[in-house]
C-alpha cells in the first residue's frame, strides 16, 4: 500500500509539474516536457539550428497559444487538487474520487488535443531535416525517461 500512495504522490507530482507549463517543447514532437522559453528555448533553437526567422514564428505560436491553454491549466490545477484532497480525505468516496478523475481527464484530453493542433503548427515551421532532428531528440528524451522509471521501479521493489 504504501508504495501506491508513493506512486501516486510521485505521478500526481509529475503530472502536475507538466500541467504548469502552458504549452511544451516536447508536446510538440508528441510528449511532454519543458517549454521551449528562456534556456529550453535557446537549447531547442541551437540544436535545431533555428533560423531567426523561425524563433520568432514559434514565440509567435506561443503567443498566439497562451491565452487558449493558460485557462485550462488554471482549471486542470484546481480539478487535481479537488481530486488529491478526495484521495487524501479521512474517508474514501470511490465515486467521488472517479468523478473527480474524470473531470481531470476530461482537461487533459482537451489540453493534448490543443498540443496536438499547435504540434502540427510548430512543425509547419521547420525544415524536414529540423524534424527529423527534433524526432531524434524526442527518442533520446523518452529513452532516458524510460531510464529513470526503470531505475524508479527497481527502488520501489527494493522498498517491498
Amino acid at each position: 500500500m504504501k508504495h501506491v500512495i508513493r506512486n501516486i504522490v510521485a505521478s500526481a507530482a509529475l503530472i502536475a509539474g507538466v500541467a504548469l507549463v502552458p504549452v511544451s517543447s516536447q508536446a510538440y514532437f508528441g510528449d511532454e516536457g519543458p517549454p521551449p522559453s528562456g534556456s529550453h528555448f535557446k537549447k531547442l533553437a541551437k540544436e535545431l539550428q533555428l533560423t531567426a526567422q523561425q524563433k520568432q514564428q514559434i514565440k509567435d505560436l506561443f503567443a498566439k497559444n497562451k491565452p487558449q491553454v493558460e485557462p485550462l491549466i488554471k482549471q486542470l490545477v484546481i480539478e487535481r487538487r479537488a481530486l488529491r484532497n478526495l484521495i487524501q480525505a479521512d474517508t474514501i468516496d470511490e465515486a467521488a474520487i472517479r468523478e473527480q478523475s474524470a473531470k481531470v481527464a476530461a482537461i487533459q484530453a482537451d489540453l493534448a488535443v490543443h498540443r496536438a493542433h499547435a504540434a502540427k503548427e510548430f512543425r509547419a515551421i521547420l525544415t524536414p531535416d529540423q524534424i527529423a532532428k527534433a524526432k531524434e531528440l524526442q527518442a533520446q528524451r523518452d529513452k532516458k525517461m524510460e531510464e529513470r522509471a526503470a531505475k524508479h521501479g527497481k527502488r520501489f521493489e527494493q522498498e517491498q
